[in-house]
């Protein structure tokens, strides 16, 4: 009996969670920026590649409420994710751009949009270099 209520708690603890992210108007209409946590060390490989992204003109679109989009700037390291182009699409979000994620038809956060293609969700260093043409080091 006990297993079964925490069962229960548990399902509307996630339906709860859930509920957030997928409804962001549970957040205040002043947004302040997340600030991740950067867990990689900053490695040259790391800002060549935010370089070679930025060089080619590729964007990341994402919300500031978005754990996914965290995650994706963690993998860059602090100081590399400055190079990315950063779309925000939370229309609360700091300097927001949601006509650009409107126009670029964003199903999903993080998105990457590399050379004319999209991809949804979180993506590996590994191919993001692939997907891009990079042609640097890989030792991320």
């Amino acid at each position: 009996m006990n297993r079964q209520i925490y069962a229960i708690a548990l399902f509307g603890l996630t339906i709860s969670t859930a509920a957030m992210t997928v409804q962001p108007s549970f957040i205040s209409a002043k947004p302040k920026p997340i600030a991740a946590p950067m867990h990689l060390a900053d490695s040259s490989a790391l800002t060549d590649l935010a370089l070679h992204l930025k060089k080619i003109n590729a964007k990341m679109y994402g919300a500031y409420w978005c754990p996914h989009c965290t995650q994706q700037k963690e993998l860059f390291g602090k100081s590399a994710i400055q190079s990315i182009n950063y779309v925000e699409c939370d229309p609360r979000g700091e300097n927001a751009k949601p006509n650009l994620c409107k126009t670029a038809k964003v199903t999903g956060y993080p998105t990457w949009e590399i050379n004319g293609k999209q991809y949804v969700g979180v993506q590996s260093l590994e191919e993001l270099a692939k997907w891009s043409g990079y042609k640097g080091s890989t030792k991320f």
